[in-house]
């Protein structure tokens, strides 16, 4: 299982390094933030279950990991962004906007279980669980996770950046 901050440090963190040392600065931290955010969007489906939990009790295996938690989300967004390629910010966008949503994938795949990449044409589920493989307990590993990767980036920025002035 990975917390909300993993789903959005992963996405952020790689646009970062994508942008500081193979795009060498040729696109705005905007875009950076965005793919962080949209790493966060497939969990938007947990307000959903919230929200029909108030008229019905619906289990939360019937709405989380199932309609945004499909391949073709991040697919939908990428094509967009390959026919708005002529202008180039709402390219990077809704690029980012593909990279964040698909980064969550990846990430429930490896770390969280199982998902159903083609739903609703296939249920057929993907997952590695690799805590459970790997026989690390999931209640403390997201949070360390976490604060692994949010002071190497703290670190990376204080020292690519020179962010002296925010810390």
């Amino acid at each position: 299982m990975t917390n909300a901050a993993t789903h959005i440090l992963v996405p952020l963190i790689l646009a970062d390094i994508y942008r500081d040392y193979i795009a060498r600065k040729k696109f705005h931290l905007f875009y950076v933030l965005v793919a962080g955010i949209a790493g966060l969007f497939p969990d938007i489906d947990i307000a959903i279950y919230w929200i029909l939990n108030l008229f019905s009790k619906v289990p939360i295996g019937a709405v989380h990991r199932q309609f945004t938690h499909t391949i073709f989300i991040p697919l939908a967004f990428l094509l967009v962004a390959l026919l708005w390629k002529k202008n180039r910010k709402a390219a990077l966008f809704f690029g980012m906007i593909s990279f964040g949503i698909f980064t969550h994938l990846v990430l429930d795949v490896l770390f969280a279980g199982q998902i159903a990449p083609f739903y609703p044409f296939s249920q057929v589920p993907i997952g590695l669980n690799l805590l459970s493989m790997l026989g690390i307990e999931a209640g403390i590993f997201p949070t360390v996770l976490d604060g692994v990767l949010l002071a190497g980036w703290l670190i990376h920025e204080f020292v690519k950046h020179r962010i002296r002035d925010f810390i």
